[in-house]
C-alpha cells in the first residue's frame, strides 16, 4: 500500500469518527400544538411540547352567548391574571370577515403563545418549565391545564414524551463513557496505521 493511500484512508477514517462523535445536529424550527376549546373543556389539558412550538388555542364553543378567555400563569405565581401573565381575552367560535378583513379587530377565535426567546424576550432554558392556565367560561365554569415546554430533543411538536428526567439524567452519564471508548479505539486505530506508514517506508 503506497504512503499516499494509507494517509487518504486515514484522513477519511478520522472524519467518520469525528461525525460519529459530533453529529450534526439541526435545531426545531417550531411547530403549532392546538389546544381544542368546547363546551366539554379543553383539550389536551396537559400538553407536552418544545422551545420554539406555539401554544395556539381555538375556541370551537359555538353555544350562544358562550365566550372563553385563556390565562397563562407566565411567571408560576400561581396568579393567573397578574401584571406579567398572558390573557387572550374573551375568545368566541368565530368572527366575522369582511373580503378577508376582520369586521372585529377585538374578534378572536383563537390565542397564540409563541414559546421562543424572541417572543417571550428571555433565554432559552428559562422558557423551558411547566406553565399552568384556565378557561374562564362566561358561564363561571373554570377549567385548568398545563403546557410543558421541554428543551429541544428533536421531537416532533406536540410528542408526549413520557421519560422522567431521572432517565435523562442516566443518559447523559452514559455519553461520556461512549465517548471515551470511541477515543481509545480512534487512538489504537491511529497507532495501527502509523505503524503501517512506517514500516511500508522500510520495504519501498
Amino acid at each position: 500500500m503506497k504512503v499516499k493511500d494509507v494517509i487518504i484512508s486515514t484522513v477519511i477514517a478520522l472524519l467518520f469518527c469525528f461525525q460519529m462523535i459530533f453529529p450534526v445536529a439541526t435545531a426545531h424550527t417550531g411547530g403549532i400544538f392546538t389546544i381544542i376549546v368546547s363546551e366539554n373543556g379543553v383539550v389536551p389539558g396537559d400538553v407536552q411540547m418544545l422551545v420554539n412550538d406555539t401554544a395556539r388555542w381555538i375556541n370551537v364553543d359555538d353555544t350562544e352567548n358562550i365566550t372563553h378567555r385563556i390565562l397563562v400563569d407566565a411567571n408560576s405565581d400561581g396568579i393567573y391574571n397578574g401584571e406579567n401573565d398572558w390573557d387572550s381575552g374573551n375568545l368566541t367560535d368565530s368572527c366575522e370577515h369582511i373580503n378577508g378583513t376582520k369586521k372585529d379587530e377585538n374578534c378572536n377565535a383563537y390565542f397564540d403563545v409563541v414559546f421562543n426567546e424572541t417572543s417571550l424576550n428571555m433565554s432559552y432554558y428559562d422558557i423551558v418549565g411547566t406553565y399552568a392556565f384556565i378557561d374562564m367560561v362566561s358561564s363561571g365554569e373554570k377549567v385548568y391545564g398545563n403546557v410543558t415546554v421541554n428543551p429541544d430533543a428533536h421531537l416532533t411538536a406536540g410528542f408526549q414524551d413520557t421519560s422522567t428526567i431521572d432517565e435523562k439524567e442516566d443518559e447523559k452519564e452514559e455519553k461520556p463513557a461512549f465517548l471515551l471508548i470511541i477515543a481509545a479505539l480512534s487512538g489504537i486505530g491511529a497507532i495501527i496505521l502509523g505503524g503501517m506508514i512506517i514500516f511500508g517506508n522500510k520495504k519501498d
